[in-house]
């Protein structure tokens, strides 16, 4: 009896994790800017529904992952800050592209209207259309 529940326990921790890993790849694959599910004409309450369930799921999945990655890179920003001598640039360096970035996958990530950017960019870095427009 032993022996059957381990099996059943290691199956269903296997495919788990292949399914995680599934998923995490359609996420990186159909995140990237430009590839899109439904064209911007085509929004039906139906298709509407499919990609906030398909963005939740996939959240599921992305969310925690990059959570680990910002917390590591908080720790590794910290130890590079005290092993500097406290040099803030050295640790903004390692903090900004692991602590900014995309947490949650909205709709908007899965019809290709936003990036999905696992290692973020700083605000101070990327200029936006309201900036450069309030500067000239």
């Amino acid at each position: 009896m032993k022996q059957s529940q381990y099996f059943w326990k290691s199956s269903l921790k296997r495919g788990t994790s292949i399914l995680m890993l599934i998923v995490f790849a359609l996420v990186v694959g159909f995140g990237a800017p430009g590839v899109s599910f439904a064209a911007e004409g085509e929004s039906s309450p139906s298709n509407e529904a499919a990609l906030g369930v398909g963005s939740f799921f996939l959240t599921l999945v992305y969310a925690p992952v990059k959570l680990a990655y910002a917390i590591g890179g908080g720790i590794v920003g910290g130890f590079a800050y005290a092993l500097t001598g406290g040099d803030l640039e050295t640790a903004q360096d390692v903090w900004e592209p692991s602590v900014y970035g995309t947490y949650v996958i909205t709709p908007d990530h899965l019809k290709g209207n936003e990036p999905v950017r696992f290692f973020g960019v700083s605000a101070y870095d990327e200029e936006t259309p309201y900036v450069t427009e309030k500067l000239n």
